[in-house]
């Protein structure tokens, strides 16, 4: 994986494999935007608490967009240029399995505190 996505992912706090994937489906419907509830219902995310602590995540570091309690993935030029970057990597097998064994090493105690 380039060394400045496996960064940006550290800065960022995506340490888990649920907010990666959230992030990424995010990216692939960028016009999508909900409640906490609809959401959970697009993304079949059956644990709303989790994903609501991860859209308070995601909204703190500028990656979602939070108004009236209404998300959606924030459209900068640079957060899309790197998901965009994020899933033509994760499009390729080994760069996949790569990426997804590298979240647990980059904050162990992230992903147990769920």
């Amino acid at each position: 994986m380039k060394s400045h996505l496996r960064r940006y992912l550290q800065n960022k706090g995506i340490d888990s494999f649920q907010k990666l994937q959230l992030l990424l489906f995010l990216y692939q419907n960028p016009s999508l935007k909900g409640t906490l509830h609809e959401l959970a219902q697009r993304t079949y995310f059956g644990d709303t608490s989790l994903l609501g602590k991860i859209l308070t995540d995601l909204h703190s570091v500028g990656l979602v967009e939070e108004v009236d309690r209404i998300y959606k993935l924030a459209d900068t030029p640079g957060v899309i240029t790197y998901l965009k970057g994020l899933a033509r990597l994760f499009d390729d097998p080994l760069t996949r399995q790569n990426l997804l064994q590298a979240l647990p090493k980059q904050a162990s105690w992230a992903v147990a505190g769920y």
